[in-house]
């Protein structure tokens, strides 16, 4: 079961990687247009640089604290999709692949506090 945070961290790795060197397969899955170098560089900012440093610092440290700390924030994210069902009119279908993979990693990340 401690693994699984491991497991969690190893996915948000190869997020922030696609992220930093390939900010266009999320993008363009999405539907959003960058163009201007300061939009790429957010993007890569925060679905690369952000995602990458998370990542390294759990698998890097190990720290169990590190590991709930990811997983709140991938529940923060989860949270964030079910609030934009809400007041942001974006269907239930479109939603279900992004709740399914954040709220996956929160699992992931919080494994040792909910199955003990």
């Amino acid at each position: 079961m401690y693994w699984l945070p491991r497991v969690g961290a190893g996915i948000t790795l190869l997020i922030g990687l696609v992220g930093f060197f390939r900010p266009r397969l999320f993008l363009d899955q999405v539907g959003i247009a960058l163009q201007t170098p300061a939009g790429w560089s957010e993007a890569r900012g925060v679905f690369g640089g952000l995602n990458l440093g998370m990542a390294v610092a759990a698998l890097g440290l190990g720290d169990p604290v590190i590991f709930t700390a990811l997983g709140m924030g991938w529940g923060g994210v989860t949270l964030a999709r079910f609030w934009s069902l809400a007041v942001d009119g974006i269907g239930l279908q479109a939603s279900i692949a992004p709740l399914l993979i954040d709220g996956g990693l929160c699992f992931l990340f919080l494994s040792p506090l909910l199955l003990g």
